[in-house]
């Protein structure tokens, strides 16, 4: 059984190591997530995940995991530390030396921690003779990245170390890359909607990656670093980084441009051969040839879309998770001891819990610090954000027994019998697959 009582969430929000400077900025998912003990600062711009904020991680990561496999992309780990040289060959190590964290070894070796794998992954695919038959090839991971941050801020959104899901394609032409490419993009578009969260999909600018053709995908926010352009007439968009000037629409002549401000979530980039000729990566064509794939690469910052998607739903004092990344769907908050419920609830809290498991599996927790009041409990699994607590209250001792059922969507309770409240639930079930 899932126990409250027993997971470790610290009780103070800010670690006496950490300090904070007078004109920093935190986000209101940053202050919800240290009070309520979801994330942890370790030091400025690094933190750990601790239990509620992993299980919802691990729910993003599933979530990906089916849309990428549906698609035909291999999972793979690459190396973190990985070898200067590569990033010398192509000559970006001598570009972006001051995002990078750089480091010696005993024998005075140069490496660095990547914060990405453009490198790392087209070595891996020259590393072994390829024919135009083994193409198109996508290869991703889902890992840590590190990125020197002038300023890190707003908690897991913008930190020095970060999870990242980065995806790699090698296709034999421009024209396969481009159906390659859109493919992904449309599983991107897949994953977003089915987080839930109102996204913007915009076309970016290339920065350090290089290539042609970029699109970025971003949550509104007040908080976001980004602004971006968007048409109101024909719906076309980008990064205000693109055209800082823009008066008018490029592809429809309008003026009537939105402003919005955005947190950047996902990014995808068309490569072209820059990478495969950097690092002689090649293939055998159909006519025996060796030629250099065309590569394009994907990434989606897997923990920053947590803390982005809590900063976009949540209010002030209350988290609102997007219900596919809650961390867990169902809280059931037993009588408190020594009430006249107390026996009812200890009677049924197991039948109760095995019911809902057989709905939502592994997705359901008991708030079983039974010496707190109920009143309490409740207000704290408010501000956590589950979907949905049943409250074992006053109405178990009724007959038949009725259970109080809050709604974090509505903001309202109802009462329930047990066989109507299982059939609710079963419904929002299967509302949600």
């Amino acid at each position: 059984m899932n126990s409250l009582k027993n997971m470790f969430r610290p009780t103070k929000p800010i670690s006496k190591n950490v300090s904070f400077k007078p004109d920093e900025l935190m986000s209101n998912s940053q202050k919800l997530m240290l009070e309520l003990g979801i994330i942890r600062q370790s030091a400025n711009g690094l933190y750990h995940l601790l239990p509620l904020a992993q299980r919802s991680l691990e729910k993003l990561i599933s979530i990906i995991n089916k849309n990428m496999m549906d698609i035909g992309a291999q999972k793979i780990s690459m190396p973190v530390l990985i070898h200067s040289n590569l990033w010398k060959k192509t000559g970006r190590l001598n570009k972006n030396i001051e995002d990078l964290y750089i480091v010696n070894d005993r024998k005075s070796k140069e490496f660095l921690l990547s914060p990405t794998h453009e490198e790392v992954v087209t070595d891996l695919f020259s590393s072994d003779p390829k024919t135009y038959k083994q193409l198109p090839l996508m290869l991703y991971q889902v890992g840590t990245k590190f990125r020197d941050e002038t300023r890190p801020k707003l908690g897991i959104i913008r930190s020095k170390e970060f999870l990242m899901k980065d995806l790699y394609s090698f296709d034999k032409d421009q024209t396969s890359a481009t159906i390659t490419y859109n493919k992904v993009c449309q599983a991107y578009e897949k994953i977003f909607k089915r987080i839930g969260v109102k996204f913007i999909k915009v076309e970016g600018a290339s920065g350090m990656m290089g290539g042609n053709q970029s699109h970025e995908f971003h949550y509104p926010a007040d908080v976001g670093d980004d602004t971006l352009l968007q048409c109101k007439k024909c719906g076309f968009g980008m990064n205000k980084e693109m055209a800082p000037e823009l008066v008018q629409c490029p592809k429809c002549s309008s003026t009537d441009i939105e402003f919005t401000k955005a947190i950047e979530v996902g990014h995808t980039f068309h490569l072209g051969t820059f990478y495969s000729n950097a690092l002689s990566a090649t293939y055998s064509d159909t006519d025996g040839t060796m030629k250099p794939p065309y590569m394009c690469s994907y990434g989606l910052g897997v923990s920053r879309i947590i803390g982005a998607s809590v900063e976009c739903l949540s209010t002030q004092e209350i988290i609102q998770w997007p219900r596919p990344l809650s961390p867990f769907t169902v809280c059931i908050i037993p009588a408190k001891e020594g009430s006249i419920e107390e026996n009812t609830s200890l009677n049924n809290i197991h039948s109760l819990y095995n019911h809902f498991t057989e709905i939502f599996g592994d997705d359901v927790i008991v708030d079983d610090r039974t010496h707190m009041t109920i009143g309490k409990r409740l207000i704290e699994a408010k501000k956590l954000g589950f979907p949905f607590v049943v409250v074992m209250g006053k109405k178990i001792n009724e007959t038949p027994s009725l259970y109080e059922l809050y709604e974090a969507n509505t903001k309202k309770s109802e009462h329930y019998e047990l066989s109507n409240l299982i059939n609710y639930f079963k419904q929002q079930s299967l509302d949600k697959i």
